[in-house]
């Protein structure tokens, strides 16, 4: 199975914009949307519940969203007791939020995200944002010997 991609964000035109940009990057990869951290937050406790083995490879979650937020989306998946184990915690989660203040960067990786990224105006810019995430989070070694 490829390497899927859950992205998070109640804005449909973000999200039609990062289906279009996913899918002009150089390897191609699934997405699947949530319209808000909620719903996220029960697929992957059905997920858990299930033994799944198809998590997500990444998880991309706006930061500012009615209702539950991404601080507090973040909070709930890495402190959640219905959602143990290796699988959920060692999901990648990066934020992108076109508004964010250092300490709205600060809040986030205290509440347990891997990358907090701008969301870029400019297309060329977005991509090539996305580009290196995906590079980073998807494409990268994290194996020991790698690291040593």
């Amino acid at each position: 199975m490829g390497k899927e991609i859950f992205l998070v964000d109640d804005d449909p035109d973000f999200q039609f914009i990062f289906f279009k940009l996913l899918k002009s990057l150089r390897k191609q990869y699934s997405v699947k949307f949530f319209e808000n951290p909620k719903a996220l937050y029960h697929h992957l406790k059905v997920l858990h519940t299930r033994e799944a083995s198809d998590f997500p490879s990444l998880i991309i979650l706006d930061l500012n969203m009615p209702g539950m937020n991404g601080v507090q989306l973040l909070k709930t998946i890495r402190h959640s007791r219905s959602l143990p184990g290796e699988k959920v915690q060692q999901i990648p989660i990066v934020v992108m939020s076109g508004d964010i203040s250092n300490e709205g960067v600060q809040q986030c990786y205290e509440a347990g995200a891997d990358a907090v990224l701008h969301k870029q105006p400019d297309l060329q810019l977005m991509k090539a944002t996305l580009q290196s995430a995906c590079d980073f989070w998807l494409e990268r070694d994290f194996s020991v010997s790698t690291i040593i």
